[in-house]
């Protein structure tokens, strides 16, 4: 398999003569227009019409960029978790896009030899019920409310596992099953950024506050990237996603987003 950065969460895996491209953020603007890409990306969304397959990973615009998929062929299909809600699936249809919901942990053959398999973050750990997205008690009324999505592809020999932005906690159980299934794990993508708000534009803080908060937010992901490459153990990890540069009036914030380079990692 060969394995392709392209920006922030996007990564395009090809085997032979198959292309999967997984959470496609190309084009500036996500957010309402306030997340880019620094330095600029010097190819654009139609370049990759060739792929057989997109997966998306969650609903977040810096995955499903919105921008990015209304300028691809409508004919590759999409694969995305079969999720309780149907969000994610209704604007990708919405677009125009072919869906393949797939089933919790349920290896599917693609192309080529080449397989998929996505699993949900939905760990269900009282410690920390009602304190992340997706864990939470209003699952016994609503069913399962699972934002996110870790994926595992392999052609029988080689194994790559993509855990995005699938907060370790929240996801154990699937890393579990995913390391005593396919045991060797040759390349694992792993998350080590905290995307988000916080501490930034919380202006009931104090710059001194914002500032020790970035720190402490930088250390936290760090430590949730540790953890994922503790328990898969894989020959080479990349840490990647949640990569953004805020633009125009936003530009002061920056600095005190929490979100290391990557050099730092």
């Amino acid at each position: 398999m060969k394995l392709t950065y392209l920006s922030s969460a996007s990564v395009l895996i090809s085997h032979e003569n198959t292309n999967i491209l997984c959470d496609p953020w190309l084009v500036d603007g996500e957010f309402y227009g306030s997340w880019f890409h620094y330095p600029s990306l010097n190819f654009k969304p139609e370049d990759f019409n060739f792929v057989d397959y997109i997966y998306i990973s969650h609903i977040h615009p810096d995955h499903l960029s919105i921008k990015t998929l209304s300028r691809m062929d409508k004919k590759i299909p999409v694969i995305i978790l079969n999720y309780v809600d149907k969000f994610l699936k209704r604007n990708i249809e919405r677009l125009g896009f072919n869906v393949i919901e797939l089933e919790h942990n349920k290896r599917t053959h693609l192309k080529d030899n080449l397989h998929i398999n996505i699993l949900a973050a939905h760990y269900c750990n009282p410690e920390i019920c009602s304190k992340l997205i997706g864990c939470s008690n209003v699952e016994k009324i609503f069913g399962a409310t699972s934002l996110d999505s870790m994926s595992v592809i392999d052609n029988g020999k080689e194994v790559v596992v993509n855990t995005n932005d699938c907060p370790f906690e929240i996801a154990k159980s699937s890393a579990g099953a995913i390391k005593e299934y396919y045991n060797n794990i040759d390349f694992l993508l792993v998350g080590y950024t905290g995307a988000g708000p916080y501490p930034q534009c919380f202006d009931m803080l104090t710059e001194q506050e914002k500032n020790d908060a970035a720190v402490k937010k930088k250390k936290q992901f760090f430590d949730q990237a540790e953890s994922y490459v503790n328990h898969f153990q894989p020959k080479f990890f990349m840490p990647f996603a949640g990569r953004y540069t805020l633009g125009g009036s936003l530009t002061s914030l920056n600095d005190q987003r929490g979100i290391p380079e990557l050099e730092e990692a």
